[in-house]
């Protein structure tokens, strides 16, 4: 019997890019939200893909 392995998809690390600043009112916006940090980015991306790339609105 072999191993079989599933690729797992890369995660991109947003936060390693932003001001402590920045982190701070992310975690301050979903916890008000009551979601998780990636159904925020998924919400957000998905908003704007719909506006700028679709253009709908």
């Amino acid at each position: 019997m072999g191993v079989f392995r599933t690729m797992a998809e890369p995660k991109v690390r947003i936060l390693a890019d932003v001001s402590v600043e920045t982190r701070d009112k992310l975690q301050e916006v979903v916890q008000a939200l009551g979601i998780t940090k990636k159904d925020f980015f998924d919400k957000v991306i998905e908003e704007h893909h719909k506006k700028c790339v679709r253009n709908e609105e």
